[in-house]
């Protein structure tokens, strides 16, 4: 690989074995692709033809060969000082036709091998700002390419080399927009990628703006989704502090109520192991008691009656009591356990009632109805909720296990 080109090889390094579940086929196509790239360079108002070598980001200088002049090393920063307009680098033509479809998402895999060699050269010198070299727009449309046709392998061995922070201070932030993307698509196309992907998103600086916030928002929710808990935690927790920094956000109530419900998945899981394993029992404590403290001081500013995050709010007041109802049933005292059933329907079904059918926590709030009812022997409003369930989220995993809860209820 070209020598003046510093790529993150620590950080590739770190997360091999995470790396390796992505493709047992990745290539390193900057050192395959390596060579100098030919462009023109404009000293004052004369072009002269040259090659770029190298770009050395941390030190601050590109290093190139001019015709005529030899080798130089440019100060990045001082290019105008030193006379240096610019560079110009004149695509090939299959390459331009290739990128202008990419462009229009007209997406072919096939074409990406006869794309390559001329990319990697190119992708090196993005650290050159785009008024002395553009360059930039071209190398955004390879990298939201790869993304669209799943080519995650590639796409992450590609931005995880690049300088982040230092495209966004050039107005290219769709670079780190797509670091984002690409981490939560990972995620989603397999957990196990969770904690290389997450190692992404430390490139990424997070600004205090509404679309910022969206986009890392959906990052954390896609951890959660997949029944990552402490990693979505911890990503909320990034977030959190960030989104109370603006005040009146959209989001500054569903930020703070997502954690308290990974708690209490966590503390299902851990309750569960519990009753094979004692070691279990005081991490499950731990973490009750966190989701617990953190209940009630949503308590003390719940979210307002009108909004979607009131019913959210109302389903982890349920969670809460469906496990107090538990504890009271392993400890064979079943009337309280019932009180508590009853509590977590009241609770669950006001935030139902207040929901619109989009919100992608009611279905779980209808399915923790229908088991509350099942549980207080009430199996026709249990029947019901299940039919709801069925037939407003049609085709998803919400219909399969509703279907399943009503193959097993006892005929009437």
């Amino acid at each position: 690989m070209n020598k003046y080109f510093s790529l993150f090889t620590v950080f590739i390094c770190l997360f091999v074995p995470q790396l390796l579940l992505l493709s047992q086929t990745n290539q390193d196509y900057f050192k395959i692709y390596t060579g100098a790239l030919p462009v023109k360079i404009f000293v004052g108002n004369a072009a002269k033809p040259g090659s770029l070598l190298g770009v050395d980001g941390q030190k601050g200088i590109i290093y190139a060969q001019m015709e005529g002049a030899g080798r130089m090393q440019l100060e990045l920063r001082g290019l105008k000082k030193q006379n240096i307009r610019g560079f110009t680098y004149v695509w090939p033509q299959d390459a331009m036709k290739t990128l202008k479809m990419y462009s229009n998402e007209q997406y072919s895999k096939e074409l990406l091998p006869a794309l390559r060699p001329v990319m990697y050269k190119v992708l090196l010198f993005l650290d050159i700002p785009q008024q002395y070299f553009d360059i930039h727009d071209n190398c955004l449309i390879f990298v939201k390419a790869l993304i669209a046709m799943e080519q995650y392998n590639e796409a992450f061995y590609l931005l995880s080399r690049l300088n982040l922070n230092k495209l966004d201070s050039y107005g290219y932030r769709d670079f780190s927009e797509a670091s984002l993307d690409l981490a939560s698509k990972m995620i989603q196309a397999n957990s196990k990628l969770a904690k290389v992907a997450r190692a992404l998103l430390q490139k990424v600086t997070i600004r205090n703006n509404s679309a910022d916030h969206a986009s890392y928002l959906k990052l954390a929710d896609s951890l959660r989704t997949q029944g990552l808990y402490n990693e979505a935690i911890s990503e909320y927790a990034r977030l959190g502090p960030i989104v109370q920094k603006s005040p009146g956000s959209p989001y500054a109530k569903i930020i703070e109520i997502w954690p308290i419900y990974c708690y209490l998945k966590l503390y299902e899981t851990y309750a569960k192991a519990s009753l094979k394993d004692a070691r279990y029992k005081e991490p499950a404590g731990k973490i009750f008691n966190t989701a617990m403290q953190t209940v009630k001081k949503l308590d003390e500013r719940p979210p307002a009656r009108h909004t979607n995050e009131y019913s959210l709010y109302k389903l982890i007041r349920a969670l809460l009591r469906v496990q107090y109802a538990r504890q009271y049933e392993q400890g064979g005292n079943e009337l309280k356990a019932a009180e508590f059933y009853r509590q977590s329907v009241l609770e669950v079904t006001e935030g139902i009632v207040s929901a619109r059918v989009g919100l992608d926590w009611l279905p779980e709030s209808l399915l923790m109805a229908g088991d509350a009812y099942e549980k207080l022997n009430l199996h026709e409003a249990a029947m019901n909720v299940y039919k709801q369930v069925s037939i407003f989220y049609k085709g998803s995993k919400w219909a399969v296990e509703s279907k399943k809860r009503l193959d097993a209820l006892p005929s009437s």
